[in-house]
């Protein structure tokens, strides 16, 4: 018992068309997916170059006061080599 799958040329037309409609919105999907990918992908980006610029600056801030603390420290050692002094 062989099965042959016949269309008529109406119904042919009638597949083709619903396969052709259902690539189309197949490949809109896609691409509206592969946009909001490239849109979160740049969002992180930006939160990265944000993060980074402060890192960079707690850094800085850290050197300040480090330098502030050798500072004070070398100022008290002045002073108590001043107070020793006759």
């Amino acid at each position: 018992m062989r099965h042959t799958f016949y269309l008529s040329e109406e119904r042919f037309y009638v597949v083709g068309t619903i396969a052709t409609l259902l690539f189309t919105l197949l490949l809109t999907i896609i691409a509206f997916m592969w946009i909001r990918i490239e849109q979160q992908k740049e969002i992180i980006s930006n939160l990265h170059i944000k993060i980074s610029k402060m890192e960079r600056s707690r850094l800085t801030d850290k050197d300040a006061v480090r330098t502030m603390c050798w500072k004070e420290l070398f100022e008290r050692i002045d002073n108590s080599q001043k107070q020793t002094k006759p």
